[in-house]
């Protein structure tokens, strides 16, 4: 009998032992596994050309130590809880949308006010310049570690029965919005905003809840806007910016090394591949649209002219309002004009 306790006891004690080796092992090991989500479809190009490209760069240059699983489609959480979760460590890096959350960022919102975006591309190095430039900005992310920021290309008006060329012609049309500071420029326009997320519009535009939406030209690809879509008028009203944040205990977990391989690898050039693939579905949505029948509008300066001069006091109440919050709004806002320039 005291054999068999004996024996049993040092089998426990064993058991006891391995474990805390293997914690041990675990705790201190340099393979990382990370968690990817994100809210847009999962084949999207921010997810098959370059989420999955940068995760393959990692693994390889890596020697396998770093993995990534993909969970694309809100699959983990909703498109407003992404950046909460990259705070929580519910996922090891997140994307979504600044304006899902609204309120939080709000000196990222410059993106978003009128005529400051050209392109995905464009916008995406006029925002990776200011994120640099402005530790205001810097400290809106500073419960994350920012891999990169970048912006959709410019939002549009995207109509099923009305031809829009002038402010005029908004009025009392119902149209979709991506943020609260769309929001405010359709007000501007005379337009009737609706709050509403992209997986909506379509069935939403399709059966008269909305007139019309506004949203960048990939959304006629990559939402299947292009079968519905009557007339596209073209302005660049505003630019939605992203976010990809990674959560900070994550980060330091990596190496020196580890962690330079990460950084260069979310530097500004992908903030600019991430625009650009935008700029290739939306090049692709407006062929499909015009090849449906779709009407382009694309509005010349002098027809921008009575535009601009509805959306001028937008521009000046956003400094005013970030100015009341102790932030450098016009500093922000006459830089991003600066670099619209500057980095064409």
């Amino acid at each position: 009998m005291y054999r068999k306790m004996m024996s049993c006891l040092i089998s426990v004690l064993l058991l006891v032992v391995l474990s805390a080796c293997s914690r041990g092992i675990a705790s201190t090991g340099s393979s990382h596994n990370l968690i990817i989500s994100h809210f847009l479809p999962g084949n999207h190009p921010i997810q098959t050309q370059v989420f999955q490209q940068i995760g393959n760069d990692w693994k390889q240059k890596s020697n396998g130590e770093i993995t990534f699983e993909l969970y694309p489609s809100n699959a983990l959480g909703n498109a407003g809880s992404q950046y909460d979760m990259a705070v929580t460590g519910e996922a090891d890096i997140a994307l979504s949308v600044h304006g899902y959350s609204p309120g939080r960022f709000p000196l990222v919102s410059v993106m978003e006010l009128p005529f400051l975006a050209e392109s995905a591309a464009h916008g995406s190095e006029v925002i990776a310049n200011l994120y640099e430039e402005f530790p205001s900005i810097q400290a809106e992310h500073d419960d994350t570690i920012p891999l990169y920021l970048f912006t959709a290309e410019p939002a549009q008006l995207i109509m099923k029965d009305h031809q829009i060329e002038s402010p005029d012609d908004l009025k009392g049309l119902r149209v979709r919005s991506p943020s609260p500071l769309a929001n405010d420029i359709l007000e501007a326009l005379g337009a009737v905003p609706i709050s509403m997320p992209m997986g909506d519009v379509y069935e939403s535009l399709e059966r008269g809840v909305i007139d019309g939406a506004m949203v960048p030209l990939e959304a006629l690809y990559n939402y299947n806007l292009h079968e519905i879509a009557s007339y596209i008028t073209i302005g660049n009203f505003s630019a939605t910016p992203f976010f990809t944040v990674m959560n900070k205990d994550t980060y330091q977990r990596f190496t020196d090394s580890e962690k330079e391989l990460i950084n260069e690898s979310t530097d500004i050039n992908t903030a600019i591949k991430s625009g650009r693939v935008f700029d290739v579905d939306g090049q692709k949505g407006r062929k499909l649209a015009v090849e449906n029948g779709a009407k382009v509008i694309e509005l010349s300066e002098q027809q921008l002219v009575p535009w601009r001069q509805a959306l001028n006091s937008l521009v000046q109440s956003w400094i005013e309002e970030m100015e009341s919050k102790g932030l450098p709004g016009e500093k922000i806002y006459q830089r991003a004009k600066a670099l619209k320039d500057e980095v064409k």
